[in-house]
């Protein structure tokens, strides 16, 4: 093709004579993701975003489940970024590796995985409990907020646990990407080192821990 086609079908970005067509991304199910677990991890391990807007974050946030051992990552349909040749390639590929789910109603998906037996972490900036302090070893759902107003707030009102982490400058909060990495890493190893917790139990319809 001309270069003039090639840069039509690119956007005028770098595409170095070469473009590749292929079909719109594939969203899974969240069946999909449950089915999806680690063979390096003992329990489910899901990762699911509230409002998160910039796509270099969220192609962050999936590189980082999949390379931490998640079974997937959760967005909702509205109010958030899609899976976009941007995330795609923030995410290094790993959106083809590791099922994304989108669902229509974010708290209403809480709802079904404390049925299934999950406990849900919220992530927040402040006032949350030390992420170190925490045991990770059961089914987890770990929230992240949007950049800017964090979880809403019914979607924080349904975490069992909000979860903090201790920081030492004046700054007011990490980036959510950044953030999501050092709380999927602690995830991560206490798994992975078999640290002296019991899993946590729970039974299906139990209350929160907050509210």
């Amino acid at each position: 093709m001309s270069r003039q086609r090639l840069d039509e079908l690119t956007g005028g970005a770098d595409h170095q004579g070469m473009v590749g067509l292929r079909d719109a991304f594939a969203y899974a199910d969240l069946d999909d993701v449950l089915k999806n677990r680690s063979p390096h991890l003992s329990h489910d391990f899901i990762v699911m975003l509230d409002s998160i807007l910039d796509p270099q974050n969220l192609g962050s946030l999936i590189r980082t489940a999949h390379c931490l051992g998640a079974n997937g990552v959760v967005i909702p349909t509205d109010r958030t970024a899609s899976v976009t040749p941007a995330v795609m390639k923030a995410s290094a590929g790993s959106a083809e590796q590791l099922p994304v789910a989108r669902v229509t109603n974010l708290s209403r998906t809480m709802d079904d995985l404390k049925n299934m037996g999950f406990w849900i972490y919220g992530a927040c900036a402040h006032d949350g409990q030390n992420i170190r302090e925490q045991n990770f070893n059961g089914p987890v759902v770990l929230v992240l907020g949007s950049e800017s107003k964090g979880l809403r707030p019914l979607v924080k009102k349904k975490c069992d646990f909000l979860i903090t982490i201790p920081t030492a400058g004046n700054f007011d909060s990490l980036n959510v990407a950044v953030a999501a990495g050092i709380i999927q890493y602690e995830i991560f190893l206490q798994r992975r080192e078999k640290k002296n917790h019991a899993p946590l139990q729970k039974q299906a319809g139990e209350d929160p821990v907050i509210s």
